[in-house]
């Protein structure tokens, strides 16, 4: 779009350089030449203006659009961040209570060590899987959480380029539209004061 600015600048200053200059070398009479020189710098400054405009409100539509899609990503960057603690700390409750279980496992079951040996290895193996169990599924539950939000953060974003580009789909014509009528006019400008 900044590309597309200076060359609407550039072909404003352009035409109306051409047109004083055709107008200042013409063989006019004074007052002749003043009042085309005042005609020509308004029809140039109401062009410049329309152009101005144009650029501002497809500056406003692009920057709307943009803050409406980076709110909806904060909100669903938030969501996830909240899934994943939410499921960290259910999964760091449930790790406490085993581990708690399995401490006071150890415990009792040190006053009878031999009688019980076995069946002590037994119980912590299978406390042990459980805490791994715990672990698996909760980190599976936050790879889902995540790859549904990269998935929803994206779709997002496709949806600003489809609305930025619905917003701007004019502006090549418009860019055509402002060089042919700049060129228009100081072609006319030059034409009229050689009198033709």
């Amino acid at each position: 779009m900044a590309k597309k600015g200076g060359f609407f600048l550039g072909a404003i200053i352009g035409g109306t350089a051409a047109a004083v200059a055709a107008l200042l070398l013409a063989p006019k009479s004074g007052k002749e030449l003043r009042e085309d020189l005042a005609n020509q710098a308004d029809d140039f400054k109401d062009k410049a203006t329309d152009y101005t405009d144009y650029a501002v409100q497809k500056g406003s539509e692009l920057s709307s659009i943009a803050k409406d899609k980076a709110s909806v990503l904060g909100e669903q960057a938030g969501d996830l961040a909240g899934n994943v603690k939410d499921k960290t700390k259910d999964s760091l409750d449930k790790a406490q209570g085993v581990s708690d279980t399995v401490l006071e496992s150890f415990k009792k079951q040190t006053g009878d060590l031999s009688d019980r040996f076995k069946k002590s290895a037994k119980d912590v193996n299978d406390q042990v899987d459980e805490l791994g169990d715990i672990a698996e599924e909760a980190s599976d539950d936050i790879f889902i959480d995540v790859k549904h939000s990269a998935k929803k953060a994206k779709e997002t974003v496709s949806e600003g380029v489809a609305e930025a580009k619905v917003a701007t789909k004019d502006v090549p014509e418009k860019a055509e539209e402002a060089k042919a009528e700049t060129k228009n006019a100081a072609k006319e400008a030059v034409d009229e004061l050689k009198g033709k």
